[in-house]
């Protein structure tokens, strides 16, 4: 690898330019987990740390990355129990979240701290369908979210008014693991539509014929 041995002897605001050139938005995953065999719930993320953060003290104090996540009670348990505090590199403005199954409300705490957010659920749960969806109306300031539909983009027609969102329809993606297809809102309904029509109208054929 080229090592560029100047760079410390570049002008100030020359390296902070450079430095802010290296920060790309990213999937952070994070996840409250059980930590067996105490059942205490901590806070991980298989994530990296960015690599500029490890590359010199310079780079971390520009705070283009922060310590995040302190105020989930899963980080506030371990500090409790005398244990070092877990944290998450974050840059709000740009990273996404991405909370997997874990539920909306160990995350309550840092809700309106983020800005792009992606989860995994399934739209034909009861319990998410009719109650934690509800806990949306919290995450005020979030401007993207991507829900990765576990039981498939069909199961989640409707979802897009049915459900508290906070952000923008063109914001909201809904994202099959089955088949790859990513599709905003308004294009699922539409697709969605578009095909249950067609159904209907393939049953009404077959009911005159009969």
């Amino acid at each position: 690898m080229f090592t560029f041995y100047p760079f410390p002897r570049l002008p100030a605001e020359l390296r902070l330019c450079i430095w802010a050139l290296t920060v790309e938005p990213r999937i952070v995953e994070v996840r409250v987990v059980p930590d067996n065999p105490l059942k205490v719930q901590r806070l991980v993320s298989p994530t990296p740390v960015p690599a500029m953060l490890q590359t010199c003290q310079e780079a971390r104090n520009l705070g283009l990355y922060k310590q995040a996540f302190f105020e989930v009670p899963a980080t506030k348990a371990k500090a409790a129990a005398g244990e070092e505090s877990r944290y998450v590199w974050l840059n709000l403005d740009i990273d996404m979240v991405s909370i997997g199954k874990t539920w909306f409300r160990n995350f309550a705490p840092v809700a309106l701290s983020i800005k792009r957010l992606r989860f995994e659920r399934e739209n034909s749960d009861e319990w998410f369908y009719h109650f934690e969806s509800k806990e949306l109306r919290d995450w005020v300031n979030t401007e993207e979210i991507h829900v990765v539909c576990g039981d498939g983009m069909e199961a989640w027609h409707g979802a897009s008014y049915e459900h508290p969102w906070p952000c923008a329809p063109e914001n909201l993606w809904f994202f099959d693991p089955d088949d790859g297809r990513m599709m905003r809102s308004f294009e699922m309904e539409q697709m969605l539509d578009e095909r249950l029509a067609e159904v209907f109208r393939q049953n009404e054929e077959a009911a005159e014929e009969a």
